[in-house]
C-alpha cells in the first residue's frame, strides 16, 4: 500500500513540475505565443501577453487584437510550424530582452490526393522580443519582427522545431 502512495505522489509532483516549468524560462513565452497562434487559440495568445503588449511588425505597431486578426484563417485553413534560433538573452532587473531567428512553414489545410500538390510556404523573420514577469509567469510586453528574404539567411542557422 505504501508503494502505492509512493507512486501517485511521485506521479503527481512530476506532473505539477511540467505544468510549473511550462513557462518558467522567459523565451517560453514568445514559443508559447507561436504555438498559440499556430492553434489559432485566440485565448491563449491574450493570456502569454501583456496588457499592454506591442507588436512593431515590419515597419507597423500592432496590437494583440490586430495579430490575432491578422493570422485568423477565416475559412481558410493551414498548418503553421515554428521553429527558432536564439541569438542573444539579456537579463536585467526582472526584465529579458531577447534576439532570435524565426522561421515559419505554412501548408495549407486543404486535403489532397497528391501530397506533392500540397505546396509549403517558408518564412523567415529576425526578431527581437522583452518579456516581463507578471504574477510569477513570464509574458512577453513587446515584440519587434522584420521579415527577411530567405535567401538572407545566414548559412550558419540551424532551427530547432518548437512543438508544444
Amino acid at each position: 500500500m505504501n508503494i502505492i502512495k509512493f507512486f501517485i505522489i511521485t506521479i503527481v509532483l512530476s506532473f505539477s513540475f511540467v505544468l510549473k516549468a511550462e513557462n518558467s524560462q522567459p523565451f517560453n513565452a514568445v514559443q508559447n505565443l507561436f504555438a498559440a497562434m499556430s492553434a489559432f487559440d485566440f485565448q491563449r495568445m491574450r493570456d502569454v501577453v501583456t496588457d499592454d503588449f506591442q507588436l512593431l511588425e515590419h515597419g507597423e505597431d500592432w496590437s494583440i487584437e490586430r495579430l490575432i486578426k491578422a493570422i485568423d484563417p477565416k475559412g481558410n485553413p493551414y498548418v503553421r510550424k515554428n521553429y527558432f534560433k536564439i541569438i542573444r538573452e539579456v537579463p536585467k532587473d526582472g526584465v529579458v530582452w531577447v534576439s532570435y531567428w524565426n522561421k515559419a512553414t505554412f501548408q495549407s489545410g486543404k486535403k489532397s490526393e497528391d501530397k506533392s500538390a500540397q505546396k509549403i510556404n517558408v518564412a523567415i523573420w529576425l526578431e527581437s522580443a522583452v518579456m516581463v514577469k507578471e504574477n510569477n509567469v513570464w509574458k512577453l510586453q513587446m515584440l519587434h519582427s522584420t521579415k527577411i528574404n530567405n535567401d538572407k539567411l545566414p548559412k550558419d542557422v540551424v532551427f530547432e522545431e518548437y512543438v508544444d
